[in-house]
Formats: structure tokens, sequence, C-alpha cells
């Protein structure tokens, strides 16, 4: 129960820090964990995420995923940081992608069920996938990250890129470019 109430043990033994690390994980938790020594590496083995220092040991940099080489506590948080920065980026790009070709498939399909002719043609759906998809993509996916993105809680790790919310934005975004384009 103590556990769940505290943000950062320090110091602890090796008995210890597999006793916290599988009560955290019991209560659906994320284990972070980081060590340098022999000692730590069946902690780091069971944490979900194993952080290692580059002065460690061969032990505990083999046994974790990550290892920080300048053994400094802020790369850890820099690391994380961009890494959400990347992910926010990577949901843009999807939602851009899978909007604009909502709408030309819904834009197609209109056309088709009123009887009309093609709005489309092959050629024009290239053109228009290199004009807005091609210049838009590269944009977003090297755009900075968004101011806060460190004072969000974790997504759960089962959400995928593309949730609940990012369907209804490609649901709306798309039935109304459609629209506007019939």
């Amino acid at each position: 129960a103590r556990a769940l109430d505290t943000d950062v043990i320090a110091r602890a033994s090796p008995e210890h820090k597999l006793r916290l690390i599988a009560a955290l994980r019991a209560e659906g938790h994320l284990v972070a964990m980081t060590g340098d020594g022999v000692n730590d590496a069946p902690a780091l083995r069971r944490a979900n995420i194993s952080v290692a220092m580059g002065s460690g040991s061969d032990i505990a940099k083999d046994t974790s995923l990550i290892t920080v080489v300048d053994d400094n506590f802020a790369s850890i948080v820099a690391g994380i940081e961009e890494g959400r920065f990347a992910y926010g980026n990577v949901r843009k790009v999807t939602l851009l992608l899978i909007s604009t070709g909502a709408a030309e498939l819904l834009l197609l399909a209109g056309a088709i069920l009123m009887g009309l002719p093609a709005p489309l043609i092959a050629v024009k759906i290239l053109w228009l996938n290199l004009v807005t998809n091609g210049i838009q993509d590269v944009a977003l996916a090297f755009e900075g990250g968004e101011p806060g993105a460190m004072k969000r809680p974790p997504r759960p790790p089962a959400e995928g890129i593309v949730n609940r919310q990012m369907l209804l934005q490609v649901l709306t975004s798309g039935v109304t470019m459609a629209v506007i384009l019939f």
C-alpha cells in the first residue's frame, strides 16, 4: 500500500526492489527502474522500462532496454519528452492521411450513389494525394512538440495510435471535406 503512494524509492535492497516492482505491476502500474550494478539486474529485467547508467556494470546495461551514456537523469526526462513529441506527430500525420483518404472515398461513393459521373479519376486522386499529403506530412512529422506534453499523464500502454477520439475526428473532417468537395 505504501508503494502506491510513493514516487521515488532509493537505496532499496535487491529483494525490496523486486517486491516493489511486483506490487506496483500487480496494481496495473507501469514501472520504470534505473540501475547500474549487478544487484540491479533482476529488478531491471522485471520492470516495464529498465534504464541502466552508462558507467554501470555490463550486466545492468545488457539487461536494460535503455542505457543512459551520460549518467544524467535529466537525459531520461528529455528522452521521454522527445518520445511524446514523436508519438504526437505520428498521430497528426495519421489523422491527416486517414481524413483525406476518407474524404476521397466518401466523395466517390456519394457520386456513385447519386448516379453522377466519378468526380475523381486516378490522375486527380494521385495529384490530390501528392498535394494534400506530401508536403503536410513532412511538416507535421518534424513539427516541434506541443506545450504541456510532459504535464499530461502517460497514455495507457494498450491504447493504439488510432483511438475513439481520433476516429471521431476522422469522421468529422472526412465528412466535412467530402461535403464541401461534392
